[in-house]
C-alpha cells in the first residue's frame, strides 16, 4: 500500500495479416516505459534533472511476438519483456516463474521454451560478476560476460480446466572469463546451476466465482538460488562464493508459496498469502563470508511472512479494505528482524462493481507498523532509513491504482 509512485506508458502495435480467419497469425510488437523517482515525489513539480531525485527511465520491455502463427499452436517472441506469470497481488510479489529478461522463446500448445540473456553492469553487486579482463585488443578493459538461461516450461489442465499444473525447469550458465588465464584478476572460471519448480492452481466454488488456491514449491542450486529483497528472479544469485575454486557449487535455495482468494459472498472477499524461502550460498559460513570483491556478505537466510487483506463491499461503489501482514527474517546467526503492519483504506470504486479486481481504486490509507527490537535497530526497512530506529510505523496518504488491461 505504501510503496513509491510508479508509472508505467506503454504502446502497441497490432499487425493485420488480411482478413481475420482460422489460420490467421496474431502480430503485435510492445514498448514500455516505466518512470520512477528515489525521492518520493513522480509527478508534478519534479524532471530527469531535478538535484534530489529526479526522475528515472526504463525500458523493461520492448518485444516483438507471433501467437497461433498462421492458425497453428505455434507462438514465438523475440526482445526483452515481462515474461511472467503467478504473483501475489497485494505483495506485489511474483514468485515461481519471473523470466523477464531480454532474450527469445517458442511455444507449442502447453509447452514452452525460452533463451534468457540477463545483462549485468553494475559491478559493485555482489551477485557473481558479469565482467572480465577484455585483452583481445591489447587493452585492457572490462567487458561483459553474459549469463545463459535456458527454460522449459509445461502446463498441464486438467478437471475441465478447473486445475493446472505448471512444470518449470532451468539450466544457468556463466562461460570462463577467458581460457587461458583464469587467475588474474576479474577472470573466473565457468559455472552453472539449475532450477526446479512445480506450481497448482485450482478454481475453488464459492457464492461469487473467481475464487482460487494457488501453492507452488521451487528448488535452485548453484548460481541459480536466487532470489533476494524481495525478488524472485532465479539468475540473482545469493550468498557468498567459494573463493578456493570461485563457483557456487554447493550453493541452493528453496522457496514456497501459496496465495488464495475467496469470493465469500456479494458484500465480501477475502485474500491471503503465505511465503518461505531459505538460501545458502556456497561458503562454508553460516553467517558473513567475502565475496568476489573482499567484502563480507550474508551467506544465509532465512524468512517468511503472512500476509491478508479483507474487501468489505460497502456500496458498489465503496469498498473498505483492511490489511494485516507479518514478516520476519534471519540473515547469517544474529536474530530476526520481524514486523507486524496493519492498514485501513476506505475505498471509492468509480466502476461501481464489488470484486477485488475492480480499478481504479481512489483510496485514503492509514498503516500502522510495529518492529521488533532488532529490526528498529538495524534499519531493515525502507521506512526506518528515513525515520531512524523506532518500534512504531505509522503512514497516512491518498492513492490511486488502475490499469488499462
Amino acid at each position: 500500500m505504501e510503496e513509491a509512485d510508479y508509472v508505467e506508458l506503454l504502446a502497441a502495435l497490432h499487425f493485420k495479416t488480411g482478413e481475420k480467419t482460422d489460420t490467421t497469425s496474431l502480430i503485435n510488437v510492445q514498448a514500455r516505459m516505466a518512470l520512477y523517482t528515489s525521492n518520493w515525489q513522480l509527478i508534478g513539480n519534479v524532471n530527469s534533472n531535478s538535484a534530489y531525485g529526479g526522475i528515472t527511465v526504463a525500458l523493461p520491455e520492448l518485444y516483438a511476438e507471433a501467437l497461433n502463427i498462421m492458425g497453428s499452436k505455434w507462438s514465438a517472441w523475440i526482445g526483452a519483456k515481462y515474461f511472467r506469470g503467478y504473483d501475489v497481488h497485494i505483495a506485489d510479489y511474483f514468485y515461481f516463474d519471473d523470466h523477464s529478461a531480454q532474450g527469445f522463446g517458442v511455444s507449442y500448445n502447453k509447452t514452452t521454451f525460452s533463451v534468457l540473456f540477463p545483462g549485468g553492469v553494475d559491478t559493485t553487486s555482489s551477485v557473481p560478476p558479469y565482467f572480465y579482463l577484455d585483452i583481445i585488443d591489447g587493452t585492457p578493459r572490462l567487458g561483459l560476460r553474459g549469463r545463459s538461461l535456458f527454460i522449459l516450461e509445461q502446463l498441464l489442465p486438467f478437471d475441465n480446466n478447473k486445475q493446472r499444473i505448471k512444470f518449470l525447469a532451468e539450466y544457468h550458465h556463466l562461460a570462463s572469463a577467458t581460457p587461458q588465464d583464469t587467475s588474474a584478476s576479474n577472470n573466473y572460471p565457468s559455472a552453472a546451476g539449475w532450477v526446479a519448480g512445480i506450481e497448482h492452481t485450482i478454481e475453488l466454488n464459492t457464492m461469487m466465482p473467481g475464487s482460487f488456491n494457488q501453492s507452488a514449491i521451487r528448488y535452485g542450486y548453484g548460481i541459480a538460488n536466487g532470489g533476494d529483497g524481495g525478488n524472485s528472479k532465479t539468475w540473482l544469485t545469493y550468498g557468498a562464493p567459494d573463493l578456493s575454486t570461485y563457483k557456487y557449487k554447493t550453493a541452493y535455495s528453496i522457496a514456497l508459496v501459496d496465495h488464495i482468494l475467496l469470493n465469500v459472498s456479494p458484500k465480501y472477499s477475502f485474500n491471503a498469502y503465505g511465503l518461505f524461502t531459505k538460501a545458502q550460498g556456497a561458503s562454508d559460513s553460516l553467517n558473513k563470508a567475502p565475496d568476489f570483491f573482499g567484502r563480507p556478505i550474508f551467506n544465509r537466510k532465512t524468512e517468511y511472512a503472512l500476509g491478508l487483506r479483507n474487501f468489505w463491499y460497502i456500496k458498489p461503489w465503496f469498498h473498505l479494505i483492511t490489511e494485516l501482514h507479518y514478516a520476519n527474517r534471519k540473515d547469517g546467526d544474529q536474530p530476526s528482524a520481524s514486523l507486524v503492519k496493519f492498514s485501513f483504506v476506505p475505498t471509492i470504486v468509480p466502476t461501481a462493481k464489488a470484486d477485488p479486481w475492480a480499478r481504479p481504486h481512489l483510496r485514503l490509507i492509514y498503516t500502522i507498523c510495529r518492529y521488533n527490537d532488532f529490526a528498529a535497530a538495524n534499519s531493515y526497512s525502507p521506512f526506518l532509513s528515513e525515520a531512524g530506529p523506532k518500534k512504531w510505523g505509522q503512514y497516512i496518504g491518498f492513492r490511486a491504482e488502475w490499469w488499462l488491461f
